[in-house]
């Protein structure tokens, strides 16, 4: 096993001149440490002027050092330059920085007594899942991407994933290739969907997109591609893999188009043009001139699946059209890399052999957080990036892989890199936090002195009710015991049944850690916040209610099997008495949540109705689609329901909460010897294949939920955008 690790291993670093090198600068002058300097002025803007970034192309590993009364930091590129001052933040100035609340508090600028040498880097460092963008990035208007770019390029990443903008790529590409151009509109998804429609599973949803949002999203583009080669990053742009519109006209395209067939049993895929056609190599030549249109970038890194979740082959030799494939690539873009989703039966080993191994790179998606299983992947030699999957639909639910990251060392299982590849981000802030040390460290990450760093950047001050509340975390909601799909999730958030354990179809459900655990950290977290007066910053704001949310989901799991039982005794007082306290969970949820501004559904809109700029229509449509994808994500109920649920503050208080209060009402009018039309009493299941396994969830039939899930879109709940309350009032009362 050794033999054929260390084989795989040097097969790997051997490709990795081709892979990075087109990342640094080309010279080393003043223009290029110039947006680190400016990186500077927007993150710790009291330390502007102080910093002295110098480039050196024999600089092996940065470099910090004091210059007179000047931090300086040299290293071989301005990536590496920025790289080394989020270590300086993190290991000296104790600043932190996160998607859920910044932290300058405890931040103070200080010079090394002696040079300091910033440890290595693994050679690649990816960002996002395709559904990463919409589940996220669809609510992050400019000021949020800026914020996010900065961030990644702190945290030593090097290569990130852009869409924004593929709409106007569309848009071109259809028109000249002749697809008619009405039915362009019915084709381009909104930004809340694009994710699965750039991934070949769906077209349309969300759509006719208005003009103003397809603009909106090039521009936005071109900022993120821009920015990105500033800073070092290498955009990932979307590469050319016989993608067409289901219904494409047979007679404008020459060669055979593979029908794909529906995906999730709902939605048309486009069809596929099978890439060893006669005339692949002309559309991919169309695509890649409007891809460098609308980024003004030609690129070199690619991404895009073939037959991606189920997607038919047609009998498709697999090698040739991967050649194929890469063949348009690099006629395109000379010396490019094509990136490759491993997931489920993806790819498959007679496609991966067609690739050539010096242009392609492997994203090994990973969803187990255990911490003992083998994550070493042999992919014929191809290099491969190991990529956490922590969260799947945006889920809420404290959760993540904590000893897995921790014992990670050196190459992680033959891998070249790590990948933050999480479906929904803005969650679980302790994690993605040691995620960035793994990225910075090669080592074992000792757990006593990484705690210790990480609560001092995030709340200011090192408390001992804080680490104590951190190991009880650590040591049970944040260490799975076996695969599952993303967080336990909110009973609360599930379509009602008297039996429910989980709110989507692909949640295992699993119990693997101590309720009372939970509760004893959240109360610490209380202690320590009442103490230091820490519910003026908004990580610890945010940290608090987290904590205490997971509290009331908990609950929610005892006090369900209480209304079970009180509704088949029969007696209806105690079944009013049960159910009303499992309705106060959701209350007392919605409240706490409205304490902090990471839990506002208004909040959330805000960011997605930007995209629309002053166009009534198109940011009435952004809210629109981001309201279904968080809720029912198809028009109709479907297995998709709830895949993307939030606890959002708003939804708690007026989607889960009507949903259960008329499930209720049902319940009680049985109680009662009361028949009601397509109400109650049956129950259904949503059952599918999940890479080879079957996975379901179950629900009671019900006219009155199904109402509340439509009219929740067309209604105008009220919103908040502001917090409301106090969280240590709300942790104080829900903990009593």
């Amino acid at each position: 096993m050794n033999i054929r690790f260390n084989t795989v291993l040097l097969a790997a670093t051997s490709a990795l001149p081709a892979l990075v090198a087109v990342s640094a600068p080309a010279n080393a002058t003043e223009t290029a440490v110039r947006p680190a300097l400016e990186l500077v002025q927007r993150v710790t803007p009291d330390f502007a002027g102080k910093i002295t970034f110098r480039i050196d192309q024999n600089c092996e590993q940065p470099v910090i050092s004091a210059k007179g009364e000047q931090l300086l930091i040299t290293a071989v590129n301005v990536r590496e330059c920025v790289r080394a001052y989020g270590y300086y933040l993190r290991k000296m100035a104790h600043v932190h920085h996160s998607w859920n609340g910044d932290n300058t508090s405890a931040s103070h600028f200080t010079l090394p007594a002696e040079a300091i040498t910033v440890p290595r880097s693994l050679p690649i460092n990816y960002a996002y899942n395709y559904c990463t963008l919409s589940y996220t990035g669809a609510h992050w208007n400019r000021q949020k991407w800026e914020q996010e770019l900065d961030r990644l390029a702190l945290s030593g990443y090097t290569h990130v994933l852009v869409t924004a903008g593929l709409e106007m790529v569309w848009q071109n590409f259809l028109r000249e290739i002749g697809y008619p151009a009405a039915k362009i509109a019915n084709y381009i998804p909104n930004p809340a969907y694009a994710a699965w429609w750039n991934m070949g599973n769906l077209e349309g949803e969300g759509g006719p997109v208005s003009q103003v949002i397809i603009k909106n999203e090039a521009k936005l583009g071109r900022f993120l591609v821009k920015r990105m080669l500033e800073l070092g990053m290498e955009p990932v742009l979307q590469g050319y893999v016989g993608f067409l519109p289901h219904d494409m006209p047979a007679d404008k395209v020459k060669g055979r188009i593979i029908p794909q067939g529906k995906w999730c049993g709902f939605y048309n895929r486009p069809a596929v043009l099978q890439p060893t056609a006669e005339d692949f190599p002309r559309l991919a030549a169309i695509w890649y001139k409007h891809l460098r249109k609308v980024y003004q970038y030609r690129g070199l890194y690619f991404g895009g699946d073939l037959f991606h979740e189920g997607g038919s082959t047609g009998g498709t030799p697999l090698a040739p059209a991967a050649q194929a494939v890469q063949a348009a690539m690099q006629k395109a873009s000379p010396g490019s890399v094509w990136l490759i989703q491993a997931w489920g039966h993806n790819p498959h080993r007679d496609l991966l052999a067609g690739t050539d191994p010096r242009h392609t790179l492997i994203l090994a998606l990973d969803k187990d957080m255990s911490p003992h299983h083998n994550i070493a992947r042999n992919y014929q030699g191809r290099p491969h990036v190991w990529c956490e999957l922590l969260n799947f639909g945006g889920n809420h639910g404290m959760y993540g892989g904590i000893e897995l990251l921790e014992n990670m060392a050196g190459y992680p299982g033959g891998a070249i890199g790590i990948g933050l590849i999480s479906e929904g981000l803005e969650t679980n802030p302790l994690y993605y936090a040691l995620l960035t040390e793994r990225l910075n460290n090669r080592e074992r990450i000792d757990r006593d002195a990484f705690l210790k760093e990480y609560i001092l950047n995030r709340y200011g001050v090192l408390d001992d009710n804080l680490i104590k509340a951190h190991e009880l975390l650590i040591e049970s909601v944040y260490s799975p015991k076996q695969l599952q799909e993303g967080c336990t999730e909110s009973i609360l958030c599930a379509r009602p049944s008297l039996t429910a354990a989980k709110a989507s179809t692909w949640s295992k459900a699993h119990l693997y850690y101590d309720f009372d655990d939970v509760e004893k950290a959240a109360r610490l977290m209380l202690k320590a916040g009442k103490k230091h007066k820490l519910a003026k910053l908004s990580t610890y704001r945010h940290d608090l209610v987290d904590v205490c949310r997971q509290v009331l989901s908990d609950r929610a799991r005892m006090q369900l099997p209480k209304v079970k039982e009180a509704f088949e005794s029969g007696n209806l007082d105690s079944f009013n008495k049960e159910a009303e306290a499992y309705l106060q969970l959701i209350r007392d949820t919605a409240t706490l949540l409205a304490t902090s501004e990471d839990f506002l559904l208004g909040r959330y809109l805000e960011g997605a109705e930007s995209k629309g700029g002053r166009n009534k229509a198109a940011r009435r449509q952004m809210r629109d689609a981001l309201l279904q994808l968080i809720t029912t994500w198809t028009p109709a109920n479907g297995i998709l329901n709830d895949y993307a649920h939030r606890q959002l503050s708003e939804l708690m208080s007026q989607y889960y909460l009507r949903r259960w209060e008329v499930f209720f009402n049902v319940k009680r009018a049985e109680l009662r010897g009361e028949k009601l039309t397509g109400e109650g009493g049956r129950s259904t299941a949503q059952t599918t294949e999940n890479n080879g396994e079957t996975v379901s969830t179950s629900y009671e039939l019900s006219k009155s939920v199904d109402a509340v899930e439509q009219n929740f879109r067309k209604s105008n709940p009220k919103l908040l955008t502001k917090p409301e309350g106090s969280c240590i009032e709300q942790a104080s009362r829900i903990l009593k």
